[in-house]
C-alpha cells in the first residue's frame, strides 16, 4: 500500500523556529511499493506504473517473465530484495521494441539495484538493438545486476550513467550489440564490475565525454568471442586505471584490447590515461594492448602486459604519449594464469618496480573476485599492474607474520538503502572488516577526480610511442559500428560519483616514496 503525506501550505518566518518545526512545508513522504506473489503488486511493470518521484519499489525474488517496465518518474530507485536476485526474463520480444526496463526521455535520476535481466532480443527490422535497459533519461545509477543473454546489456543514450559491482556475459550478437554501450553523456563511470564472454561486440563501449573505467574484470577468457575489451570511439576525458583486462585466443577481432578514438566523431577532450592495469593476451601476437589511432594526449603508466603484442599503437605521429613504468613480460608470475587470478607470487618482476604517478593515476582500490572491490595496500615502492603484493604492517610493531598475502583491509559494500551518489571521506576508504560483502565499496573515493579540468600528468614529456604507426588488420568485427540498426540509434535515448583517488592513499604513496610510510613487504 502506498503511504504518504504531502502538505503544502506556506508558513511565515515570523511564526518561529518551534512552530516551523511542527507545520513547515515538507516533501511528500516517499513510498515503498512491494512486488511479489503475496504482495499488493503481482507485475513489475505495474508498481513502476503506480510509482510517483521518491518512491522505492522492492521486489521479491521469482522470475517475472515478459514483465516489461516504462519508467517516467524520476527520483525513484528499484531493487531486488530478498536472498536471490529477481530475475526479469524475456521470452519473447519487447513490445517496446526497445528493452525489459526502458527509461524514457527527459526522466531521472533513477537508481536500480540487484536485478537479473535476460532475454531481450528485438527482429532487424527493429534495430537488432534490444537491451536488458534501455536508459533514455538523464542519470542512471545500477548496481549488483545481473545482465546476459541479451542483444545489449544495457544500451544508453546521453544521459550520465554509473554502473557499479554488476555482471555482464553473453550479450551481444551481429558486432554491434554489446555488453554495454553508452551514447555521448556527460560522465560513465564503470566501477568493480564483471564483463565478459561478450558475442561479436564490445565488453565495455562509451562515447561519454569523460569515462572513468575503474576496477573492474573484463576478459574474453577461453571462448570468449568479442571484440575490444575497451571501446571509447569518440575519445573523451578517460581514466582506465586498475583494470584486469584479458584477450582471448578465439576472439574475433584478435588485435584490439583497449581502443580510443577510432570512428570519426569526436569528443572535445582527447586525453587517455592508463595506469595500474593488469594486461594479459591469450591471442595473437599483432595485438595492440593500447590503440589509440588518434588523440591529443595517451598516458599509460605502470601497467603490467602479459603475452605478446604492442603496450601502445598509435597512428598519428602528431599524438603526445607518455609511456611510463610499464612491463612487458611473457611469464609475470602471477598466481593462476589459466584461471584467470591475475594477483602477483613472490619474486614476480612486476613487485616494486612502478614509478610515482599523479595522485590522479595512483589506485587506492583493487578488484576482488567476484564483484567487489577492496582497499590496496601501499607497501614499498608500487607495484606494476592491477594488485599490490604484500600487505601493510605497519601496526603490528614487529616483524612477525600471519595468514596469508591478503590486502590489510577488508573489501566493503554499499548501504542497499543509499544511492551512493555523494562521495565519502577521502581519508575512509573501507572497511576493516574481514569478511567480504557483495556489492563492492560504500562511499567509495577510488579513481581519478575528473573535475580538476586540466588532467593529470605522468611525466615531463612524451615517452616512446612504442609503434610504428601502421593501421593494424582485424580479424572479423573491427570494432566500428557500420551496419544498420546498431547502437548509433542509441543516440536518439539513452549517477556519478566523485571518483577522485586522493587523501590516504595519495599521501602514504608520497610517504612511501619518501621512506617514511613505516611499510613492510611480508614475504611467504
Amino acid at each position: 500500500m502506498r503511504t504518504r503525506f504531502e502538505y503544502a501550505h506556506f508558513i511565515p518566518a515570523a511564526l518561529g523556529g518551534a512552530v516551523l518545526g511542527l507545520l513547515a512545508p515538507s516533501l511528500a513522504l516517499a513510498a515503498t511499493l512491494q512486488v511479489g506473489a503475496d504482495k499488493t503488486y503481482k507485475a513489475v511493470k505495474d508498481a513502476v506504473a503506480a510509482a510517483k518521484s521518491g518512491d522505492v519499489i522492492e521486489i521479491d525474488p521469482g522470475e517475472y517473465v515478459n514483465d516489461i517496465s516504462s519508467i517516467k518518474v524520476g527520483d525513484l530507485t528499484i531493487r531486488g530484495v530478498g536472498d536471490t536476485r529477481p530475475h526479469l526474463k524475456a521470452t519473447v520480444p519487447p513490445p517496446n521494441k526497445k528493452g525489459i526496463f526502458v527509461v524514457e526521455l527527459g526522466v531521472g535520476p533513477v537508481t536500480v539495484e540487484n536485478l537479473e535481466f535476460s532475454g531481450a532480443k528485438i527482429s532487424a527490422a527493429d534495430g537488432n538493438n534490444g537491451a536488458g535497459i534501455r536508459a533514455q533519461g538523464t542519470d542512471l545509477t545500477v548496481r549488483n545486476c545481473y545482465f546476459h543473454d541479451n542483444q545489449n546489456g544495457i544500451l544508453a543514450g546521453d544521459g550520465a550513467m554509473t554502473v557499479e559491482y554488476s555482471e555482464f556475459a553473453f550479450n551481444g550478437e551481429a558486432g554491434y550489440e554489446h555488453n554495454i554501450y553508452v551514447g555521448a553523456g556527460p560522465k560513465f563511470v564503470f566501477r568493480g564490475n564483471y564483463s565478459h564472454h561478450v558475442k561479436s561486440g564490445h565488453a565495455v563501449k562509451s562515447r561519454a565525454l569523460e569515462n572513468h573505467i575503474l576496477y573492474n574484470r573484463l576478459m574474453e577468457e577461453a571462448d570468449g568471442k568479442g571484440s575490444a575489451l575497451i571501446d571509447l570511439p569518440q575519445g573523451g576525458l578517460s581514466y582506465v586505471i586498475g583494470n584486469l583486462i584479458q584477450k582471448g585466443p578465439a576472439a574475433e577481432n584478435k588485435n584490439r584490447i583497449v581502443f580510443y578514438k577510432g570512428e570519426g566523431a569526436t569528443n572535445p577532450d582527447l586525453r587517455l590515461f592508463v595506469s595500474h592495469n593488469t594486461f594479459v593476451n591469450d591471442g595473437s601476437p599483432n595485438a595492440a594492448f593500447v590503440h589509440a589511432p588518434t588523440g591529443a594526449e595517451v598516458h599509460v603508466a605502470n601497467n603490467l602486459f602479459v603475452g605478446p603484442g604492442t603496450p601502445i599503437k598509435t597512428d598519428d605521429a602528431n599524438t603526445m604519449v607518455v609511456d611510463l613504468g610499464n612491463l612487458q613480460t611473457e611469464d609475470a608470475v602471477l598466481v593462476d594464469r589459466a584461471g584467470y587470478d591475475y594477483h602477483l607470487v613472490d619474486g614476480a618482476a612486476a613487485i616494486d618496480v612502478g614509478e610515482a604517478l599523479d595522485a590522479l593515476l595512483v589506485p587506492d582500490t583493487q578488484y576482488l573476485h567476484p564483484l567487489q572491490t577492496e582497499m590496496r595496500p601501499v607497501v614499498g615502492a608500487p607495484d606494476v599492474g592491477a594488485y599490490e603484493w604484500g600487505v601493510d604492517e605497519s601496526t603490528t610493531g614487529d616483524d612477525s607474520t600471519t595468514g596469508d598475502d591478503s590486502t590489510s583491509a577488508g573489501p566493503t559494500g554499499p548501504d542497499p538503502d543509499t544511492t551512493g551518489d555523494e562521495p565519502g571521506d577521502p581519508t575512509q576508504g573501507g572497511s576493516t572488516s574481514d569478511e567480504p560483502t557483495s556489492g563492492g565499496p560504500g562511499g567509495d573515493t577510488s579513481g581519478p577526480d575528473a573535475t580538476t579540468g586540466d588532467g593529470p600528468t605522468t611525466g615531463d614529456g612524451p615517452g616512446s610511442p612504442g609503434s610504428d604507426g601502421s593501421t593494424d588488420a582485424t580479424a572479423g568485427v573491427d570494432g566500428t559500428d557500420t551496419s544498420p540498426g546498431g547502437d548509433e540509434g542509441a543516440s536518439e535515448g539513452c549517477g556519478c560519483r566523485s571518483d577522485a583517488p586522493g587523501g590516504s592513499a595519495a599521501l602514504l604513496a608520497g610517504l612511501a616514496a619518501l621512506g617514511l610510510a613505516g611499510r613492510r613487504r611480508r614475504r611467504a
